[in-house]
C-alpha cells in the first residue's frame, strides 16, 4: 500500500484543526515541533496557512499550520 504525500497529510490536518476551530466549546492545545506547548483561547480562526488566536488581554498572534506537531482537543 503507497503511503500519502505529506501534503495530502497536511490538507487533511488542516481540515481537521478547522472542524475543532469552530466549537468554541473545546479547548484546543497544540504542541510546536519546537516543543513548545500553547493553549488556545476560544477567539480563533484559520487565515490562510496560518492558525489566528487571541489571548484575554486581546493580543493577537499566529501560528503556522505546518510548525504544529500535535492537536489535544479538551472539552470545557
Amino acid at each position: 500500500m503507497k503511503k500519502p504525500s505529506i501534503a495530502t497529510g497536511r490538507a487533511k490536518f488542516k481540515k481537521i484543526l478547522s472542524n475543532y476551530i469552530k466549537h468554541k466549546g473545546l479547548d484546543l492545545e497544540v504542541t510546536m515541533k519546537s516543543g513548545e506547548k500553547l493553549t488556545l483561547s476560544k477567539m480563533r480562526k484559520i487565515e490562510g496557512e496560518q492558525l489566528i488566536h487571541m489571548n484575554a488581554r486581546g493580543h493577537q498572534s499566529s501560528l503556522y499550520i505546518r510548525d504544529i506537531r500535535n492537536l489535544e482537543v479538551f472539552v470545557n
